[in-house]
């Protein structure tokens, strides 16, 4: 099985677009970091946290010493990437995992250190390509991300958008 790494943008854009149950089906294993399940507890995010109850999310509490492996690739990285997101690129390197990221420095420094690195997009690719999700369904629920003003990248998106309005 697949294991994926998520950060806090990429759980809350599955919730956003309600495509949670969708990527489940998708039969990738799903980890993050408690420091993101705060993130999502602080910011209200009610569904994304209901799949942590689940067990479809599995949370990963970080050692005194792992945390000290993430302030340190933290200064690797630089300022662009927040601590919390760092987590995830040492639990995805931890685990051998790919990381779903939206961030850009973290998505670089991710395949600067050999990660296989995706983000929201992506998952709506596979879902498409798996058949879990027509083009029309995936053209609209990424129209509502970007109607809520989402970080996506804005030529990407038109790409897929007329791709999926076509199939």
């Amino acid at each position: 099985m697949r294991i994926a790494v998520q950060d806090a943008n990429v759980l809350i854009d599955l919730e956003l677009a309600g495509l949670f149950d969708l990527w489940f089906q998708l039969g990738v294993e799903t980890h993050t970091t408690d420091l993101i399940k705060s993130e999502l507890e602080d910011g209200g995010h009610v569904q994304a946290l209901a799949y942590f109850k689940s067990g479809q999310v599995r949370e990963h509490g970080l050692s005194f010493e792992e945390l000290d492996q993430v302030s340190e690739l933290e200064r690797e990285v630089g300022s662009k990437a927040k601590f919390n997101d760092c987590s995830v690129l040492f639990l995805a390197m931890k685990l051998d995992a790919m990381l779903i990221s939206g961030d850009k420095a973290l998505r670089k420094a991710g395949r600067a250190r050999h990660v296989e690195v995706h983000g929201t997009l992506w998952i709506m690719d596979q879902l498409v390509a798996g058949k879990v999700m027509t083009g029309e369904i995936a053209a609209a629920k990424l129209e509502h991300l970007l109607s809520l003003e989402r970080y996506l990248p804005a030529e990407e998106c038109q790409i897929r958008l007329k791709k999926w309005r076509q199939s």
